[in-house]
């Protein structure tokens, strides 16, 4: 990331550079921020600097981040079924045109100011606090591939996938497995198809060839659920303070991206990568 980073020129937000503080540390101190969400003044500490200017390198490099590693890199840049089925893990052996897995994850976040009906609408009944949303989704290889917006904790899943844009990237044959929440079907494009578990209705239990497919969605989709958490790893996420709330969605997305240089999810993956790079 650093090699990367230095062919580009940050644009810090409050106008002047702090050049007496080396690129490498200041990818260093973002990083510490992200990962471990140490104080600002902890940082100024360590890095010898006032707490004003660790704000200005943190966050401008947080923007900078994520305009060269999501925009440029993840963001519209899903993988095509082929490339997909090309690279398929044996878990998704009965999802074989499965190219995305959805899932939708909560950050609580602090009351938003004094507007009741900005605080109605991130109030989420399910977390019991203010909370933002975000749909993300895994290629079956277990690499996060989407992230939409954070939107209001009160959003529906449906909503969320509605207006985020990701079922504009899908393809005929295309097929989405989610959750029981993504009752999208009316919003599917033309041959795309989507594969939640059943419902129970006015029946009392699942018939047995509908707890088989709950079993093997529920076995692919807990790669997507891995992936959410290892997000949420990053203390930065586990609650938004109102100072970070203008970048929240920059902050969560560049997580997102940073889940990726971890090691893969999928043992399987694993494997072969070391095989392939021996």
């Amino acid at each position: 990331i650093d090699e990367m980073m230095r062919r580009f020129t940050i644009k810090y937000i409050d106008g002047w550079t702090p050049s007496f503080i080396s690129q490498s540390d200041q990818l260093l101190m973002t990083l510490m921020k992200l990962t471990m969400n140490t104080p600002l003044l902890d940082l100024a500490e360590r890095f010898n600097t006032s707490a004003t200017s660790v704000n200005n390198i943190v966050t401008s490099q947080i923007c900078a981040m994520h305009e060269v590693l999501f925009e440029g890199l993840v963001e519209n840049n899903i993988p095509s079924l082929q490339k997909c089925k090309g690279s398929m893990p044996t878990s998704f052996g009965d999802f074989s045109s499965c190219r995305i897995v959805l899932d939708a994850t909560e950050i609580t976040q602090d009351v938003p100011g004094n507007d009741m009906r900005l605080q109605a609408s991130t109030y989420s009944g399910y977390k019991n606090s203010h909370t933002v949303k975000s749909v993300t989704g895994v290629a079956p290889i277990g690499v996060l591939m989407f992230a939409s917006k954070l939107y209001p904790g009160s959003t529906s899943d449906v909503a969320v996938v509605e207006h985020c844009g990701i079922l504009n990237q899908m393809s005929p044959g295309d097929m989405i497995l989610a959750d029981k929440g993504f009752t999208i079907h009316k919003l599917l494009p033309q041959g795309v198809h989507l594969n939640i578990p059943p419902f129970l209705t006015a029946k009392s239990q699942y018939t047995p060839a509908e707890v088989q497919l709950c079993r093997k969605i529920a076995k692919s989709r807990i790669h997507v659920e891995r992936a959410n958490e290892r997000i949420k790893n990053y203390e930065i996420l586990r609650h938004i303070p109102h100072q970070f709330r203008y970048i929240s969605t920059k902050i969560f997305q560049l997580c997102c991206f940073l889940v990726n240089l971890q090691d893969p999810l999928l043992q399987e993956v694993a494997q072969n990568f070391v095989t392939e790079n021996n």
